[in-house]
């Protein structure tokens, strides 16, 4: 599976990782797309590759270079660290069925052996063009995947020469899932695994989490972490620091100070 270097090595079980979790053992379940969306710094990203690791599954990120029918086989096939080699449209994605067809294996839910589904996790879906999104249903149906895919924008991409092609697209996947920011106990779980210590010190970062959002948060973790020298626990006075730093913007810390009463 294709590395991503910014993602961490392990990942705390939020609200976030238990939706893709579930989503995409749905989609194994009952042989359905389900398409996720999470505005960005909802930890995304991280759930959508932990999940597909988790479950021997597969990780791609759509991006500029892959976002049109030949660029979207070939992301494909890098995601497993295979090269086509080829320059045929055709060709490529006769290798990609044949890559991602089932393996035979035990199969639990029938208790006996045969043709297993295997797992892809598409991420940033809202930059495939809808030419490219179709084929990429194509391969899902032809090689029985479980798909997850997974954007941070309601509009798929494309104009009015795609509208049908677009409501095809709709029609075959389940009803989007949104991916909300952090709860008080997700903010609380990610200080447990910075080890934060103290009741003032999970105020403030449940506070600064649900006003803002994962990302801005594990920064001022990492901030404090810093700060304090990373030989003990994060206490208040880190975390205040850390902000002093990083100098949020004046509404967040009039909306923290509100949420924090």
């Amino acid at each position: 599976m294709t590395d991503v270097k910014h993602i961490p090595d392990s990942a705390v079980e939020t609200e976030t990782m238990r939706i893709v979790r579930e989503a995409a053992q749905t989609s194994l379940k009952i042989g359905f797309p389900v398409r996720l969306i999470g505005r960005p710094g909802t930890g995304k990203t991280c759930a959508l590759w932990h999940v597909a690791r988790e479950l021997k599954g597969t990780y791609c990120e759509i991006t500029a270079a892959s976002k049109n029918v030949k660029g979207m086989f070939e992301g494909l096939l890098r995601a497993i660290d295979y090269a086509s080699g080829k320059n045929h449209v055709s060709m490529i994605a006769d290798m990609v069925y044949r890559l991602y067809a089932p393996v035979e294996g035990f199969r639990e839910d029938l208790g006996t052996w045969g043709p297993v589904s295997r797992l892809l996790v598409v991420d940033e879906i809202q930059t495939l063009e809808a030419q490219a999104f179709r084929e990429l249903l194509r391969v899902q149906e032809r090689c029985r995947l479980g798909l997850v895919v997974a954007g941070n924008e309601e509009r798929l991409a494309g104009g009015k020469k795609d509208a049908e092609t677009l409501a095809q697209i709709e029609s075959r996947i389940l009803p989007p899932r949104h991916l909300s920011g952090p709860s008080r106990r997700d903010c609380e779980l990610m200080g447990a695994s910075y080890n934060v210590e103290g009741k003032a010190a999970y105020d403030l970062i449940a506070a600064f989490g649900t006003a803002t959002n994962f990302r801005a948060l594990i920064q001022l973790l990492e901030v404090a972490q810093r700060l304090n020298g990373g030989t003990r626990g994060i206490c208040e006075q880190h975390l205040e620091a850390g902000l002093r730093f990083l100098n949020p913007k004046p509404e967040t810390l009039k909306l923290m100070k509100s949420q924090a009463v």
